[in-house]
């Protein structure tokens, strides 16, 4: 999970219809969030739905409200619900940076951590931790197939920069450099490689994204 950014122009469908799900919105979402979950940051298909930040249940003033509106894929939509109104809002926090994203291999985990103590710190840390690692001991179905993708996808990232650390040659870093354009996917996962590996120098023109 990263910072987003969003067009400041409002889709017109907003201000003159009563709906918040116009083409013109999903339009400009897709656009503005290079066709990615804004929580998860998988590639969306047909398989995504208008998010609301703060859930229209407990915030119906805001249900057309532009800035409140991000697209997510229909697991993270149903699985945030209105459970997770607090969180940090992603057009005005560097995510990446203040959110620890990590594959465990080892205990066949997500760990998420922050060493900010405040109730939308730890209310995002909850939220992915419950997205990728289930409410129970046991994940379930789609928990697991969620996280199992998750781990195949950084699993193919860390071999690349594996190779890039044991022979830096410029076309092993062509590899790592195309797997964090703006429009790839689990980009903030991708961040804490980087710096666990001590590679943002390296790589701090690739690494900038939405950040202000």
């Amino acid at each position: 999970m990263i910072r987003e950014r969003k067009s400041e122009k409002v889709p017109s469908s907003l201000l003159t219809t009563s709906q918040y799900d116009g083409e013109d919105v999903k339009a400009q979402l897709l656009e503005d969030q290079h066709e990615k979950c804004y929580i998860c940051e998988r590639k969306l298909g047909t398989d995504f739905e208008i998010e609301h930040f703060k859930s229209k249940n407990n915030y119906p003033e805001l249900r057309q409200e532009w800035t409140n509106l991000f697209l997510a894929c229909g697991y993270c939509n149903k699985k945030k619900s209105s459970s997770f109104d607090d969180n940090l809002y992603p057009l005005d926090t560097n995510i990446e940076d203040e959110i620890e994203q990590r594959i465990d291999f080892s205990r066949n985990k997500a760990s998420f951590t922050t060493a900010i103590d405040d109730a939308p710190h730890q209310n995002t840390v909850s939220m992915l931790h419950v997205f990728y690692n289930g409410k129970q001991k046991m994940r379930v179905i789609k928990e697991e197939r969620f996280f199992d993708e998750a781990k195949q996808k950084m699993n193919r990232f860390l071999e690349k920069v594996n190779t890039f650390l044991m022979d830096p040659t410029p076309a092993n870093r062509a590899l790592v450099t195309a797997e964090l354009s703006i429009d790839q996917e689990m980009l903030g996962f991708k961040y804490w490689v980087i710096r666990d590996n001590h590679l943002e120098t390296e790589f701090k023109d690739e690494i900038v994204w939405n950040k202000h």
